[in-house]
């Protein structure tokens, strides 16, 4: 797959490989392997954290439960993981808007417009493209992401073995 492929696969599924809002983070470190800990969200409190694989950036409740993905994709390769193999994968990115719109057109991913020209929303996933402009001749894919925003939120029980993400 191509570092394209897979951001037209995310805004129309809201996925990348087992990655989705919603996953559960001890079943895509036992698919994925343990994802890079990245730190708090806030000084005072322990959760929510924030994991990657490579630069698939995870907001993780304490619950485990995945609730934000986003995709830093400003930097060149961009380290994604493959969703055909699991197997983190660097890619040339630079990927431009009318890529993505023409990617996003091919999957038959229906989008709009954001509030500002260079943002685009999936629908129904809820992916978000953001776009910078002024580097090249046509605006490049800064971050794609999504998010839930209500979970079933289950604490891990008191007593449980450590599971390596700081119970």
């Amino acid at each position: 797959m191509t570092a394209l492929a897979i951001m037209a696969l995310f805004g129309a599924t809201g996925e990348i490989g087992p990655i989705r809002c919603g996953a559960s983070l001890n079943s895509l470190a036992e698919t994925l392997g343990p994802p890079w800990d990245i730190g708090r969200i806030s000084r005072r409190r322990r959760w929510p954290r924030l994991f990657s694989y490579g630069h698939v950036e995870l907001c993780v409740c304490h619950c485990r439960t995945v609730t934000m993905i986003s995709v830093q994709a400003r930097h060149d390769p961009i380290e994604l993981p493959d969703p055909a193999t699991n197997v983190l994968t660097a890619f040339p990115s630079h990927l431009t808007l009318r890529q993505i719109t023409d990617s996003l057109d091919a999957a038959r991913c229906r989008r709009r417009v954001g509030t500002a020209m260079l943002e685009l929303r999936t629908e129904p996933a809820g992916v978000g493209f953001v776009f910078r402009a002024g580097h090249a001749p046509e605006p490049l894919l800064e971050q794609a992401g999504c998010w839930i925003t209500e979970h079933e939120c289950v604490p891990p029980p008191h007593g449980l073995p450590d599971d390596g993400f700081g119970v």
